[in-house]
């Protein structure tokens, strides 16, 4: 009878997982690729420049090598506004406009870099792999 229920019991553990549709898309991994695309735009560096230190209170962190030391950035994401702060920046703030892109999976961002020695204005994407 126990070894009955447990067959049971397992049998509709593989049922009701298999049946839950698998999402295989990493929306954080995106949301972070995007950031670091953002930082490099509004910082004129290399997106290989900016590493992913970890997540407090909504906040992201970065580290890169920026204004002759080590540096954070934060990011704070409020829906589809990212606003980024450093303390290199010494007040200003950089932002970006999100859009939740039709293919699901992928995040663009509008940056524009007023302040930025490459002033420039670019969208930028990121995408999780299927």
């Amino acid at each position: 009878m126990i070894k009955k229920t447990f067959i049971l019991l397992a049998l509709a553990a593989t049922l009701l997982t298999s049946a839950l549709p698998a999402s295989s898309v990493d929306n954080e991994a995106v949301m972070r690729c995007l950031l670091r695309e953002v930082l490099a735009v509004l910082t004129c560096k290399s997106v290989d420049d900016f590493r992913f230190v970890g997540k407090r209170d909504e906040v992201y962190v970065f580290n890169a090598f920026f204004a002759a030391k080590n540096t954070e950035f934060y990011c704070q994401v409020f829906d589809r506004d990212v606003v980024v702060t450093s303390r290199a920046w010494e007040g200003h703030m950089g932002s970006a406009r999100i859009t939740y892109e039709s293919q699901p999976g992928c995040l663009s961002a509008s940056v524009d870099a007023p302040v930025a020695e490459c002033r420039v204005k670019r969208v930028v994407q990121c995408c999780g792999s299927d």
